[in-house]
C-alpha cells in the first residue's frame, strides 16, 4: 500500500473492528428506519440487489454523522455532475455508474477510487462493501436474506458504491454545497 499525506498504515483487524463494524451497524439502523425519500429515484436506477445499493447510500449518511472529515466539500464531484449532459437524476445516475465502475476489485490505493471522497478512506469502504454483502446474505433474524446469489468482490463493491456515490452526489449538488 502506498502512503501519502494524511494516509497511514493500519492493521486490517482494527479497521474491521473499530471502523467497519461501527459504520455498518449505523448504516443498518438508518436503512431500517427508512432512507430519505430524495434518494428513491436515483437508487431505483441502480444495479441489483437494491438492498445493497441502499446500504451503500446509508453508509455514506453514517460516515457524515460519525466523521467530521467526511463533511468536507467535494468540488471534483460537483464538476463531474456539471459535465453530465442530463440533469438531476440522470446526471447523478451517470456519475454513480462511472465512479462505481472505476473502483478496483481489491482495496484501492490512496488517492484512487473511493479514497477521493473525504471520510474514513477507501480501505474502509472496501471492507464495508464486503461486510454489507455478508450482512445482507445472513439476514440475521430479519427474515429472508436480501442477497441470495453469489457476487464477485468487484460486483459487490460496485453495487454498494453506486448507492454510496448517489449520496455523495446529493451532498455535492445540494444548494449549501455551492
Amino acid at each position: 500500500m502506498s502512503e501519502g499525506p494524511g494516509v497511514m498504515r493500519v492493521r486490517t483487524e482494527l479497521v474491521l473492528e473499530q471502523l467497519v463494524s461501527r459504520v455498518l451497524s449505523r448504516a443498518l439502523e438508518l436503512r431500517a428506519a427508512g432512507l430519505p425519500p430524495e434518494g428513491d429515484e436515483v437508487l431505483g436506477e441502480g444495479p441489483e440487489p437494491k438492498e445493497l445499493v441502499r446500504l451503500g447510500y446509508a453508509s455514506r449518511i453514517a460516515e457524515i454523522e460519525m466523521f467530521e472529515p467526511a463533511r468536507r466539500p467535494m468540488p471534483w464531484l460537483q464538476e463531474m455532475l456539471d459535465q453530465q449532459t442530463g440533469s438531476g437524476t440522470d446526471a447523478i445516475t451517470g456519475v454513480c455508474r462511472e465512479l462505481a465502475a472505476e473502483e478496483p476489485d481489491e482495496k484501492p490505493d490512496p488517492g484512487l477510487g473511493s479514497w477521493r471522497v473525504p471520510g474514513p478512506g477507501g480501505h474502509v469502504r472496501h471492507y464495508l462493501a464486503l461486510s454489507a454483502v455478508d450482512e445482507l446474505r445472513q439476514a440475521r433474524g430479519n427474515g429472508e436474506p436480501a442477497i441470495t446469489r453469489e457476487f464477485s468482490v468487484g460486483e459487490a463493491k460496485r453495487c454498494f458504491l453506486y448507492g454510496f456515490y448517489a449520496r455523495c452526489c446529493e451532498e455535492a449538488d445540494a444548494p449549501s454545497a455551492s
